[in-house]
Order: C-alpha cells, then sequence, then structure tokens
C-alpha cells in the first residue's frame, strides 16, 4: 500500500490560516459596508 507523504502540522496549520483569510476578509468587508449603507438607508 501507497501511502501519501507526511507533511508538518505547522505547515497545514498556515495553509488553514491562509485559506480563512482569504475568505474571511472578503466576507467581513462585505458585511461592514451592508451595514454602513443599510444604517445609511434608515437615517
Amino acid at each position: 500500500m501507497i501511502s501519501a507523504p507526511q507533511s508538518s502540522g505547522k505547515a497545514n496549520g498556515i495553509k488553514l490560516v491562509l485559506a480563512w483569510g482569504f475568505v474571511g476578509i472578503p466576507l467581513v468587508w462585505g458585511i461592514v459596508q451592508t451595514l454602513l449603507n443599510a444604517i445609511k438607508a434608515f437615517q
């Protein structure tokens, strides 16, 4: 049986943080912009 090469946990942690940052930063930006526009609309 051939096994996949073992990668270090630290490298996986860095990839995980980068992946969440890649998705999370634009998501948070969009939520903030939506809330700011909603506040303007209800004033």
